[in-house]
């Protein structure tokens, strides 16, 4: 089984999965993990981001490393859809890669849990057997991502707005997860769907 796990942003993708990986020891392949690898220093990929914004997102540096400070990256990046869309042009290989390098180590295990934000938007559906979706309403991915992230209303609705709509993407799970509340329904949902 590969159990691909999506949502929007802030609907709970880290807290199940990391919720499913104490209680039954599944191997996690992230891709947002895969994407942060993208932009290490001195990754070929960070190099081309350094040249493209410049001083504009440079978090710190000394003589070798220029660290891509990643809100700055993504301030721009979400108020821009061709920056976006360039940008993602050089994550996105390089996040499938990874992916399918580790399904490769993981082959003889019998469940893998694929964490993927933009599984639909990417079409990582074909790594899938099957597909979990972690819904939220719009209201309470608002509330989390002002208080997680400190994001203005502004900018976290444009988050939300920058992925396919919630109820586009229920349409193509297979499971839905409901974690539109701050209490611990979800683990019911889970201990059901995966006999606990």
């Amino acid at each position: 089984r590969r159990i691909g796990i999506t949502g929007g942003i802030a609907s709970g993708k880290t807290l199940i999965t990391d919720f499913l990986f104490q209680i039954k020891q599944w191997p996690i392949l992230d891709a947002d993990i895969y994407a942060q690898e993208a932009l290490g220093a001195n990754s070929s990929i960070s190099k081309k981001i350094l040249l493209r914004y410049g001083s504009r997102i440079i978090q710190n540096s000394n003589k070798n490393d220029q660290i891509i400070n990643r809100k700055a990256l993504a301030k721009i990046v979400f108020k821009d859809d061709n920056e976006k869309k360039w940008l993602e042009e050089k994550i996105h290989p390089f996040v499938n890669k990874r992916i399918k390098e580790e399904l490769e180590k993981f082959k003889s295990e019998l469940v893998v849990i694929l964490v993927i934000p933009l599984l639909f938007e990417k079409n990582y559906t074909n790594l899938c057997s099957e597909i979990c979706y972690i819904d939220c309403t719009k209201s309470m991915q608002l509330k989390r991502l002002q208080s997680r992230d400190q994001f203005s209303l502004e900018e976290a609705n444009r988050r939300i707005d920058a992925q396919w709509d919630n109820s586009f993407k229920k349409k193509f799970a297979d499971h839905i997860i409901t974690n539109s509340k701050n209490d611990e329904t979800w683990k019911v949902q889970l201990e059901k769907l995966y006999n606990f």
